[in-house]
């Protein structure tokens, strides 16, 4: 796998001069990115990053589309892996180490960055993890052309997006009625062909949001009237419908370092002012700088007139930040959720499952320890294949490791899209070598640590007050001002708490907040598991 350099959008300047001036001839030339293998990425593989622009005469667009209407990858093994397994590791363990802020508010929409995901992967990572397992029912992807020109916004007219983790579905009927209503927006292939900026989304969307359908949208020239026609005609469409939109755009492109902090600071909180006419046209006269203006404005105006209220910065950085390297082009990236309403959970009642039999456990235990061992030598998950049904069930699970009965690593999800059978060995393998509180896992420690296994037998579903938790049965979830932490049912047990208070305590401390945080404006959410394991 290769990575793809930061300054991904390097002719912004030049497309938003295009832009104002109106539809031109598509240019004969596009950046030519050379990679090279010689960096460490964020999850620490060898990776290597270089950059060369070149003029170059445009490739083919026959490599890129087939007759079956599903647009192939063009950006895979370069921006991020080409490799199904690597890449959705790659994503979950970016999102696993992102944190989820929570005040209440439904996430409506999500302004991400789209550079190689050694540069921004971690700053996307914020974004969607906002959204994962939320219930949405289509995904708006809005992105800016690098390379076609042309006016207003088109619809990639075929039936999926091809990334390396499957086909991405596009929700057909709903394209048609935006293109049916909405002046300005049209179906064809411009602006889809070689493009990169909605394409480094889609892992990001299949492990947040798996089997949810997109409508991939490309933005190329427009202004403010036009803007907001088109974003009338989605706002009337979209009224009815759980729709998450995704505008995808890096920030401030150039050389200065100190320039590039300023215009991004300026962007920013331009957005958070939730202006849409101010925000356009400060794009169109480059007050603000980012290479996706137009989807920004667009979704910003889109998400107003469906009651957003405000933007959040989740996080900002820069190219010069991650590389650690001053001087040099630079770009910027953040990531921000635009936000209305109330959020509800997908599950708000209570669902129980059936504790697994003897046999299933053994088998989950086994699977744990080998993809663990496999993993030592072959740095991949094992493929596995189950002798029982019920390991086809898809459950929360959390795998806790133990060296000498001290904790050794304790990684899970509360909810997944996956069953049993491979999500235990997954967790295993995260909980060994990705727990960020402890070193990866060695080959000779392998014989010394104990593996045990949380399965739940309820989903997460939140309580009126603590009155009806029952502290050693129920796990618990800790939530105040975007701030949260969860304990399963064994840890007061292990701790040797023997109130209530004490878990809360140590569960706000654990979530950064005071430790009285927990008795008044603190939402509780609560869950059961069957534990078992090695002795």
């Amino acid at each position: 796998m290769s990575g793809n350099p930061a300054p991904a959008c390097g002719r912004t300047h030049e497309m938003r001069r295009i832009r104002r001036a109106g539809p031109v001839q598509r240019p004969v030339y596009c950046e030519l990115i050379q990679i090279k293998r010689q960096m460490k990425n964020a999850l620490g593989k060898p990776l290597a990053i270089g950059l060369l622009l070149s003029l170059v005469i445009v490739p083919s667009l026959n490599a890129q589309f087939r007759d079956t209407g599903i647009r192939q990858p063009v950006v895979a093994g370069q921006f991020y892996p080409d490799r199904p397994e690597e890449l959705r590791r790659q994503v979950r363990a970016l999102m696993e180490q992102a944190e989820r802020v929570d005040d209440g508010a439904a996430v409506m929409g999500l302004i991400v960055p789209h550079a190689g995901y050694i540069y921004s992967g971690a700053m996307a990572a914020r974004g969607y993890r906002q959204v994962q397992g939320e219930d949405y029912q289509v995904v708006l992807v809005l992105s800016p052309s690098h390379r076609d020109t042309f006016t207003g916004a088109t619809i990639y007219p075929g039936e999926a997006y091809q990334s390396p983790l499957g086909p991405v579905a596009i929700d057909r009927n709903l394209a048609a009625q935006i293109v049916r209503q909405c002046p300005g927006i049209q179906f064809s292939q411009l602006g889809h062909r070689e493009e990169h900026s909605l394409e480094v989304q889609l892992p990001f969307i299949q492990v947040a949001l798996p089997e949810v359908p997109i409508v991939p949208i490309m933005v190329g020239s427009y202004d403010w009237p036009m803007l907001q026609k088109m974003a009338d005609g989605l706002a009337a469409v979209l009224k009815s419908r759980r729709a998450l939109l995704i505008a995808s755009s890096d920030l401030y492109h150039g050389y200065s370092y100190e320039a590039c902090e300023k215009a991004n600071t300026a962007t920013i909180q331009a957005i958070q002012a939730m202006k849409p006419q101010t925000l356009c046209e400060g794009f169109l006269s480059d007050r603000y700088q980012a290479c996706g203006g137009g989807p920004i404005s667009l979704m910003t105006t889109v998400l107003v007139k469906l009651g957003a209220t405000k933007a959040v910065l989740l996080g900002r950085t820069n190219s010069n930040d991650v590389t650690g390297q001053r001087g040099g082009y630079v770009v910027g990236y953040a990531a921000m959720a635009v936000k209305g309403g109330k959020r509800t959970m997908k599950n708000p009642h209570k669902i129980e499952y059936p504790p697994l039999d003897a046999a299933a456990q053994k088998q989950l235990i086994k699977m744990a320890r080998e993809a663990i061992a496999y993993y030592l030598q072959h740095r991949s998950i094992p493929k596995t294949e189950p002798s029982l049904e019920v390991l086809k069930e898809k459950r929360g699970v959390f795998v806790t490791l133990t060296e000498g009965g001290t904790l050794r690593g304790c990684i899970g999800y509360h909810e997944s899209d996956r069953p049993l059978y491979e999500l235990v060995p997954d967790r295993a393998i995260a909980a060994a070598f990705e727990d960020p509180r402890f070193p990866p896992l060695r080959s000779h420690e392998l014989d010394k640590i104990k593996i045990k296994v949380s399965v739940y037998l309820t989903n997460v579903y939140r309580i009126a007050s603590l009155d009806e938790f029952q502290m050693g049965v129920h796990g618990i979830i800790m939530m105040k001002n975007g701030r949260g932490a969860t304990y399963l049912p064994e840890v007061p047990l292990e701790a040797g708490w023997k109130t209530v208070e004490e878990e809360m305590e140590s569960l706000c401390h654990k979530a950064g907040l005071p430790s009285d945080a927990w008795k008044q404006g603190a939402e509780f959410y609560v869950y059961k598991t069957q534990v078992f394991g090695e002795k």
